[in-house]
């Protein structure tokens, strides 16, 4: 089974080297591609920061966040990629790396007064929303816009493809369709809304992973193998290590 990623990197490497673990083929080739904003870290107090990416973490950086006077506050980063960006920029997170920006609101005690949310330009406002009715300030901080990318997918055989975000998938459709592909390749989606923008596209047969990390998106791809009779190479693997461990 030959597998597209279409995430930006760093995740595509890291996502390209769990699956090779299994035997998997992979192919990476990004359709947006990563873009910094050159913009001041804003002024004034916060209860709470929230990363929504590692990007958000990595531009965060480069544009002085270390240096802004808000810098020791309370920060939370959505995905465990990012919530691994802030210790190793010597932040200890203040709650467990949540699936969504939309699940810290949950996870939250108490509504912050005031909420800086460090992000690439556009995306989702669920989050925003909800803080702002139940009564708490939001303040935004764009630190990275995605700009699309086309790869020449002439001459790639690819069995499966794995899509990072609702923000992909546009691009993804595009370059998969002019390309006079099959409608009925699995895509793998890392959440229900995402599969749904998928279908919208045009993918016939669309996974949902319940997540966009390695583990679940190796576990769905091995299950995609045992069903069309590929079962031999993860199967083998996971054999491979049962022995080792033996």
């Amino acid at each position: 089974m030959r597998v597209w990623i279409t995430r930006t990197e760093p995740g595509a490497t890291r996502l390209a080297a769990a699956l090779e673990q299994l035997g998997l083929t992979t192919f990476k080739a990004p359709v947006l591609r990563i873009e910094p904003c050159s913009v001041k870290p804003p002024l004034g107090r916060f209860d709470l920061a929230l990363f929504v990416s590692e990007h958000a973490v990595v531009h965060a950086a480069r544009n002085g966040w270390m240096r802004a006077p808000w810098r020791g506050c309370p920060s939370a980063a959505v995905g465990a990629p990012a919530s691994a960006a802030l210790r190793e920029h010597g932040v200890a997170p203040c709650m467990a790396a949540q699936a969504s920006a939309a699940s810290v609101f949950n996870a939250l005690a108490a509504v912050p007064e005031r909420t800086l949310i460090v992000k690439g330009e556009g995306g989702r406002t669920v989050l925003q929303r909800k803080l702002r009715c139940a009564g708490g300030a939001v303040v935004e901080w764009n630190v990275y816009r995605r700009a699309a990318v086309r790869p020449n997918l002439a001459g790639q055989d690819v069995d499966a493809i794995v899509a990072g975000s609702g923000a992909a998938v546009d691009a993804i459709a595009e370059a998969w369709f002019a390309h006079r592909r099959d409608a009925a390749a699995p895509l793998l989606a890392p959440s229900p809304r995402v599969a749904d923008l998928a279908a919208r596209a045009g993918f016939e047969n669309v996974v949902v992973t319940l997540g966009a990390n390695p583990a679940a998106v190796a576990a769905a791809l091995c299950r995609l193998a045992r069903v069309d009779g590929r079962s031999s190479v993860c199967s083998q693997r996971r054999q491979q290590g049962e022995r080792r461990l033996g």
